[in-house]
């Protein structure tokens, strides 16, 4: 019996540690393999490695700044009886990288509001980068409908907006 405590001890240490690198590697990957794919972004997954990331809301103007985001961040919710249309004013720069806000609706549909790359060229499709206010139509379902902003590697952003109803 003795002899085989070890073995037992040993064998549990290795299956508790091999979790746990599958743990930290998925929370340090994951955002990197988000940018493009549809059926993250439409989860509840909330996986983003922020640095210098705030958030504030002042007078129902929403503000987000960070210096390097990779993945995706809620950052608007609201749940709705019915389905309505909102407005939305905003202001989005990417200064380095890529960026896109996404609406969510309550059937995981998503709908890329805006996109920005900060390498965009003339001909690239991308909306513009500079901080000109800009304005669409939010088309909300039935249900908690959400706003993500999403993210390749290392991109900073600015964004403030306001939703009217």
């Amino acid at each position: 019996m003795k002899k085989k405590l070890p073995i037992i001890i040993g064998c549990c240490l290795f299956v508790y540690a091999a979790i746990f690198v599958i743990i930290m590697l998925a929370a340090f990957l994951l955002p990197s393999y988000v940018y493009g794919n549809d059926k993250l972004i439409a989860s509840e997954l909330n996986s983003a490695n922020k640095i210098k990331y705030r958030r504030r809301v002042h007078d129902g103007i929403t503000t987000v700044t960070c210096d390097k985001m990779t993945g995706m961040d809620v950052i608007w919710k609201y749940n709705t009886s019915e389905d309505v249309a909102m407005q939305m004013n905003y202001t989005f720069q990417v200064t380095s990288g890529k960026a896109k806000l996404i609406l969510i609706q309550p059937d995981n549909t998503s709908i890329t509001l805006t996109e920005q790359d900060s390498d965009a060229g003339e001909n690239d499709v991308s909306d513009t980068t500079s901080s000109a206010e800009q304005q669409c139509t939010l088309n909300l379902k039935r249900g908690q409908n959400k706003i993500k902003i999403v993210c390749e590697k290392g991109t900073s952003f600015s964004l403030s907006f306001h939703i009217d109803s």
